[in-house]
């Protein structure tokens, strides 16, 4: 069951065991790589989301504006919604994995609080290592 779906954003929710699974379906512009990034903080806050795998393969760069956007506005969220682990698939795509590690240097410095995040390149490595909630 999807609980969320538009042209360029899929989000399913197992609530059993709160987790949330996002794909990006396309490379988007800014003001769509906004919205969804509200929803997808909206669906985290009112689900009681616990553990996030979310597919960004297809997401291609973002600009250094929606970088700070993100830093500022998303991360933040994230932090306060309680969620323990986030795994980001960032696909075969060796410079998307090489930003996000950037990324991540530069939104530590306002703590990730309890908030695990690793990156991985297959859906079957970020769900196993999710799967470890029930270890």
């Amino acid at each position: 069951m999807v609980d969320f779906e538009n042209e360029y954003l899929h989000i399913w929710i197992d609530h059993d065991v709160h987790l949330m699974h996002s794909e990006w379906l396309s490379k988007v512009s800014s003001e769509q790589y906004r919205h969804g990034n509200n929803i997808l903080t909206d669906m985290l806050l009112k689900n009681n989301i616990k553990f996030w795998i979310a597919d960004s393969a297809k997401l291609g760069d973002i600009s250094v504006e929606d970088e700070v956007w993100t830093i500022q506005e998303v991360v933040p969220k994230i932090i306060a919604s309680g969620i323990s682990k986030l795994a980001r698939l960032s696909g075969e795509d060796k410079i998307s994995f090489n930003k996000f590690k950037d990324f991540m240097e530069k939104a530590s410095p306002t703590g990730l609080g309890e908030l695990e995040v690793r990156q991985y390149m297959s859906y079957k490595e970020a769900a196993d290592w999710i799967g470890e909630i029930n270890t």
